[in-house]
C-alpha cells in the first residue's frame, strides 16, 4: 500500500472514530483534548511502561505538552486517540494508526489495505484486561467498517505482556526486524490478523489469496 494511499486510510479510520467514538462497558477512545495533558504527562513519565514500548519517559510538564501539541497537529500522518477510564473520567493510554515503513515495501501486505496500530497503557492500569476489551472493540470497527484486509501490530522481544495480547488476539508472526537506536541493537516481532474470520491460518493451503496465506507463523 503506497504512502499517499496509506495517509488516506488512516485519515478515514481518524474521522470515523473521531465521528463515532468507540465505547466499551470500562473504556471510551476519543481524540485527544488540551485538558489531557496531567494524565498524559503521568503515563508517559512511567520508566517501565516507556521502557516496553521503546520510548524515553517524560522528564517534565513541559516535555509532555511538546508530545500532546504534536498529536494535536492534523499535518502528521499517524492518528492518535486517547483511551478514558470511564469510571474517574481519566486518560490512562492511547490507541496509535500509522503504517511502519517495512510494510510498505512487502510484496504481499503492499497490495492490501491495512494499519500498523500500536499502544500505550498506564501501568497503574495493566492486569485489568482493558487492552483486550478496546481492541476487541475496535477490531470489527477497523475490518467491517473500514474495510480493512489486514491489522499489524508489534512489540519488542522483552515485551512478553504485549506478545500475550497479541497472541490472544489472534495475530501471528509476520517477520522479524531488527534495529540500533542510541548504540543498542533492539529485536522486534512484527504480528499480523486478516480480515478473513480476524484470523491468520498456521497453513497456506489458500496460496491465491494473501489475506489467508501467514508467513513465518508458529
Amino acid at each position: 500500500m503506497p504512502g499517499d494511499f496509506a495517509k488516506q486510510v488512516i485519515k478515514e479510520i481518524s474521522a470515523r472514530l473521531t465521528a463515532e467514538p468507540v465505547e466499551t462497558p470500562r473504556l471510551l477512545l476519543r481524540p485527544f483534548r488540551d485538558s489531557d495533558l496531567a494524565d498524559l504527562y503521568e503515563y508517559l513519565a512511567q520508566k517501565e511502561q516507556q521502557r516496553l514500548a521503546g520510548n524515553s519517559p517524560c522528564d517534565s510538564v513541559d516535555d509532555a505538552r511538546m508530545r500532546l501539541e504534536y498529536i494535536l497537529r492534523a499535518e502528521h500522518p499517524q492518528a492518535y486517540f486517547a483511551i478514558v477510564l470511564k469510571d474517574e473520567n481519566k486518560v490512562i493510554g492511547n490507541l496509535t494508526f500509522n503504517l511502519y515503513p517495512f510494510l510498505e515495501q512487502d510484496e504481499i501486505l503492499q497490495t492490501l489495505r491495512g494499519v500498523t496500530l500500536s499502544y500505550i497503557l498506564n501501568e497503574k492500569y495493566w492486569r485489568r484486561g482493558l487492552m483486550t476489551e478496546l481492541l476487541r472493540a475496535v477490531y470489527p470497527i477497523l475490518f467491517e467498517q473500514a474495510g480493512l484486509d489486514y491489522i499489524q501490530s508489534g512489540y519488542f522481544v522483552f515485551n512478553e505482556a504485549s506478545a500475550a495480547l497479541q497472541r490472544k488476539l489472534g495475530m501471528r508472526l509476520w517477520t522479524e526486524e531488527r534495529f540500533e537506536m542510541d548504540g543498542i541493537l533492539y529485536e522486534t516481532r512484527e504480528m499480523i490478523l486478516f480480515r478473513d474470520g480476524y484470523e491468520c491460518p498456521k497453513t497456506a493451503q489458500n496460496q491465491g489469496n494473501p489475506t489467508k496465506t501467514c508467513r513465518n507463523s508458529g
